[in-house]
């Protein structure tokens, strides 16, 4: 008998059980522009590296060095924001302390945020949209959504949620191509080592799974999960190939709207669809930091898309889009999409009109 040599590769990943909460707003004041938040998850952190700017300000307790430089004091300290970095499942935000207590040595300090805590944000020109924003937030639920992308001799797993795509697995059966067909033993020994994984997940509370690929395989693989009676919700989709490439072709088939309503990497690729048929066609669409700007003035913008590095960087443009009645719409670069945007220079727009 042939035995197949397996190598599987785990990303680390942890799971939650069920569906999470996004952060919710404690206060509001939307005439001096303050916002205290609370902080639920991961993903939370992830919408805030984008929302926050620099020139805020931003309270929450900390830890800081006293005067005497002999030990460090918890207390609540605010910062102006000038950095904004999202690392390790944490948002580090960088200022000039501008309040704090008397003790303490003044100068910079870096906020750590992670789950499960509070900051109150203060912001001069807190715009109409951006509170829409922030208000959004608070009532989405967070989704993941595991991927399989299967073919004959291996299969690449992907997680999928707010904030981005994550490579969790792969599984290569190392099977020739003229042996595989004939050895039916090891096809069904791959197609369970495939399934035992899904399994897994499955039973650590995920509930959204998609199968994919080209040909039959992924079939075979769901007949396998599906005699488990598996509470999870189980698609299959269709591919050409698989890899990253055959997961951007699962999402543009439709596939995350398969399981959950909507998701924010299928909004933006979406977008940037519209955005690049519009171009194709000679249509209202245009793009560039120049362009772009000049037809702001005119009030020809329908939407604004623009990346998140871009948006941090002009976000008067954006506000001054908002202020004649458009859209912004933040694309991340983390998909071919969001990749092909920034190769028309991260700004882009959709009009009302064709100038």
């Amino acid at each position: 008998m042939r035995h197949i040599l397996y190598r599987i590769h785990f990303a680390g990943f942890y799971l939650y059980g069920g569906n999470l909460r996004y952060m919710e707003l404690l206060k509001t004041d939307k005439s001096s522009g303050y916002a205290k938040i609370k902080i639920e998850n991961k993903d939370d952190l992830w919408f805030l590296k984008d929302f926050v700017l620099p020139g805020d300000s931003v309270r929450k307790f900390t830890q800081r060095t006293k005067l005497d430089g002999r030990e460090k004091k918890s207390l609540k300290l605010t910062i102006q924001v000038e950095k904004i970095e999202y690392q390790n499942e944490r948002l580090r935000l960088t200022g000039e302390i501008k309040k704090g207590g008397e003790d303490i040595e003044l100068g910079y300090h870096t906020l750590n945020v992670t789950p499960d805590e509070e900051i109150e944000l203060r912001r001069k020109d807190f715009t109409k949209r951006m509170w829409e924003e922030l208000e959004e937030r608070e009532h989405k639920k967070s989704y993941k959504v595991l991927i399989a992308l299967i073919e004959k001799e291996n299969a690449d797993f992907y997680m999928i949620e707010e904030s981005g795509i994550t490579d969790l697995a792969k599984i290569d059966s190392q099977i020739s191509g003229k042996m595989y067909e004939t050895d039916k033993t090891s096809k069904d020994e791959f197609y369970k080592e495939i399934a035992s994984v899904v399994e897994r997940y499955s039973e650590k509370g995920l509930q959204n799974i998609i199968l994919a690929g080209p040909g039959f395989h992924k079939e075979n693989v769901k007949k396998l999960v599906d005699e488990k009676n598996l509470s999870s919700k189980i698609f299959a989709q269709d591919t050409s190939v698989t890899g990253r490439t055959g997961l951007n072709e699962a999402i543009k088939r439709g596939a995350l709207k398969k399981v959950v309503e909507s998701t924010r990497i299928e909004r933006e690729s979406e977008l940037v669809e519209e955005f690049l048929e519009e171009l194709r066609k000679d249509g209202k669409a245009t793009y560039g930091e120049e362009e772009v700007e000049s037809l702001a003035e005119k009030g020809a913008i329908k939407k604004l898309l623009i990346t998140q590095k871009q948006y941090r960087e002009k976000t008067e443009l954006a506000q001054k889009v908002e202020r004649m009645g458009g859209e912004t719409e933040i694309i991340h670069t983390d998909n071919e999409q969001g990749q092909r945007l920034e190769n028309f220079s991260g700004i882009a727009a959709i009009l009302r009109y064709n100038p």
